[in-house]
């Protein structure tokens, strides 16, 4: 895909691999719908990149109010969407015994019910032209962590809705893809700073990202593990 001109929407865009994705394809001319849960963060992401390509959009994926008029918003502000990066995800990291169950909602509800809000709404407006979903899973969604008992089972349920979504996408034109990094240098919770000085730079994961949208459209399903 020619990313010029194209509306893309990156949830999770305000930080992170996010906000690398979102400066990464304004350089490509891309319009970009980044998304955040507050609007502070937005403020601050659209100060710093200085763009009249960049759209912000406040919501909360776990939500299917706010993904709704999210789409809505974008479609009246920007045009029916090209592409989705499904990149929002939140971690809590502590032992099963220690773990509340809103703990357990909340991952479940960010990470795995919020993409599939996004990326049905993307479906019911890319069946017409066809389009690209990059779901941002993790290392995580293959192998297991201690302590990490519900972000692993957020990111292998995300994989595996993945893989049944390109399936689903195919006769509409619709490529869905994986991207799973394993640790990145990032604020994410739980995560020590020893571990995150030798983890992935955004800039790295949010590159193959941009690249994964890029690949011609017939490329087909593309499924990436990133570690450092």
């Amino acid at each position: 895909m020619n990313l010029k001109d194209k509306v893309i929407i990156v949830t999770g865009g305000a930080r992170g691999i996010g906000r690398a994705v979102v400066s990464q394809l304004l350089d490509k001319g891309a319009v970009v719908a980044a998304a955040a849960r507050t609007n502070e963060s937005l403020d601050k992401l659209q100060r710093e990149l200085n763009s009249s390509s960049l759209h912000t959009f406040q919501a909360d994926v776990g939500s299917e109010e706010d993904v709704l008029q999210l789409f809505q918003d974008v479609a009246s502000r920007c045009g029916n969407p090209h592409a989705l990066v499904n990149n929002a995800g939140v971690g809590v990291f502590k032992p099963v015994e220690e773990m509340t169950a809103d703990d357990w909602d909340q991952q479940l509800n960010v990470n795995t019910r919020g993409a599939f809000l996004c990326a049905r709404e993307a479906f019911r407006m890319m069946k017409k032209d066809g389009g690209q979903i990059v779901n941002i899973a993790s290392n995580l969604g293959y192998e297991v962590r201690e302590k990490a008992s519900a972000y692993c089972a957020s990111k292998w349920a995300l994989v595996g809705f993945s893989k049944t979504l390109n399936q689903e996408g195919r006769a509409y034109d619709i490529r869905v893809s994986t991207v799973s990094p394993g640790l990145v240098q990032t604020d994410f919770a739980g995560v020590s700073a020893s571990e995150k000085s030798s983890g992935l730079h955004p800039e790295t994961v949010a590159r193959t990202i941009v690249q994964t949208l890029e690949l011609q459209d017939d490329a087909g399903e593309m499924e990436l593990i990133l570690n450092p």
